[in-house]
């Protein structure tokens, strides 16, 4: 009688077991980024990503919109849309309190999938649907 209990013992020791090692496949992100992009794949070359943080810090100058362009090796098995979701909102907080005017422009390398994330206070000059043709088209 002993014996049949010990599994049911066990369970919750193996499910800590493998919690743990899960969460340590996480990926580690700066925090909040001072610069418009961050490279972590090491994809793009220091030209473009120069060329590329000026832009950027000319459009949110201009237009109090912030956008970021995040590149990493591999999502490590989580879903694309809650972890650009996490980053954009939770982790970076893009765009200024209140009028939610982030985007966050997702590459995962060793997934191939990108994702770009729009703040609400954006989604009426940046749809969906002009989103997914963007990315369509030069991604």
């Amino acid at each position: 009688m002993r014996l049949k209990n010990r599994p049911l013992i066990l369970l919750p020791l193996i499910f800590f077991c493998l919690s743990a090692v899960i969460s340590s496949a996480e990926i580690t992100l700066p925090d909040k980024p001072f610069r418009h992009v961050v490279d972590l794949a090491g994809i793009i070359n220091d030209n473009v990503e120069s060329n590329l943080n000026r832009y950027l810090l000319e459009l949110e100058q201009k237009t109090t919109a912030q956008m970021v362009v995040l590149t990493i090796q591999s999502l490590e098995g989580e879903s694309l849309e809650d972890f650009s979701l996490q980053v954009a909102h939770d982790k970076w907080k893009l765009g200024q309190k209140g009028k939610d005017n982030g985007v966050l422009l997702l590459v995962s390398l060793q997934d191939r999938k990108y994702r770009l994330e729009i703040g609400y206070g954006l989604e009426g000059i940046l749809p969906d649907g002009l989103a997914g043709q963007i990315g369509r088209d030069y991604l």
